[in-house]
């Protein structure tokens, strides 16, 4: 069955778009074509259309705003699911505690915290500064070293395969650093989390100190994909990538950070190719030298050209 049809099956009424470059939608700026990429404008449109493309074996693969992710040269087959019209915000005050906030998977980290600065709402300040989606969060438990999702987290709604939605607290996602049992082929679609009533200007204070220390401490106005590997226990990536002598190693235009060793940048034009390749070459140097074994924080996605 063609896209097409099944989108027309499924009764899509939102945006299509074929053989999509995917480098407009990764803050690497690298990746072949999705062949297919839908907006859809909720999840009851969302849930038809999964489900669609489960009974025609089409794969689908959700993307928020495409931080902490490389796409291969070759692109994505089948649908790709762009979430960012699925970008609702919610507030219910709780009897006796404190309110909730709900949203869908498509909100950006950076409304979610105006809309809490605007409203008063605390716990979430953690995550200033870190670019991408409610739902990406979610899936890579996303965090600093004061918290992580998983610590404000009520629930997570995940969408499998056959278009149906239940809601999971962190203990059943198994969440914990940068991780999420998310299931092959299911989603994020909305999160609850706990918020705590605070001064709206103590709120703004925060998120502005957060994203000063992060801009302070990361480079900015680059093409990467954040935290490329996570820290191994008792260790700090970046010290182990700049002890290993990586720092601004490249590999065609590729280059390790100069700013930050754990930031790996496309400096204009890199291939998945290039940017894969200089990962292995940072894993193995690490391991030759220092004897740690680093591991991916970004997810690599498609097939190779």
């Amino acid at each position: 069955m063609g896209l097409e049809a099944l989108l027309s099956m499924a009764g899509f009424k939102g945006e299509a778009r074929f053989s999509e470059p995917m480098e407009r939608h990764t803050s690497l700026r690298i990746g072949g074509p999705a062949e297919a990429m839908v907006f859809p404008a909720d999840a009851q449109e969302l849930s038809r259309l999964v489900a669609q493309a489960h009974k025609a074996g089409v794969p689908v693969f959700f993307l928020g705003k495409g931080t902490n992710l490389l796409v291969q040269d070759g692109g994505i087959p089948g649908l790709v699911v762009n979430t960012a019209r699925l970008d609702w915000i919610e507030l219910e005050p709780v009897a006796g505690g404190g309110p909730r906030l709900y949203a869908g998977a498509g909100v950006t980290l950076a409304k979610l915290l105006g809309y809490c600065a605007e409203n008063g709402l605390g716990g979430l300040e953690f995550l200033a500064g870190i670019p991408g989606t409610l739902g990406g969060a979610v899936a890579m438990n996303a965090g600093t070293a004061e918290a992580e999702i998983k610590d404000v987290m009520i629930y997570a709604a995940l969408m499998d395969r056959s278009g149906e939605t239940r809601k999971l607290t962190p203990a059943e996602l198994g969440m914990s650093y940068r991780h999420a049992s998310v299931p092959e082929g299911a989603a994020v679609v909305e999160a609850g989390l706990a918020v705590i009533p605070w001064p709206a200007e103590e709120v703004k204070e925060r998120i502005a100190a957060n994203i000063r220390k992060r801009k302070g401490a990361q480079p900015t106005k680059v093409r990467s994909a954040g935290s490329t590997f996570k820290n191994p226990p008792g260790y700090s990536a970046w010290r182990l990538i700049d002890m290993a002598g990586l720092r601004g190693k490249s590999v065609g235009a590729a280059k390790v950070s100069t700013v930050h060793t754990n930031f790996l940048i496309n400096t204009g034009g890199a291939t998945a190719r290039d940017f894969r390749a200089l990962m292995e070459l940072v894993v193995d140097t690490v391991e030759k030298k220092l004897n740690v074994q680093l591991e991916p924080e970004i997810k690599i996605v498609g097939v190779e050209k």
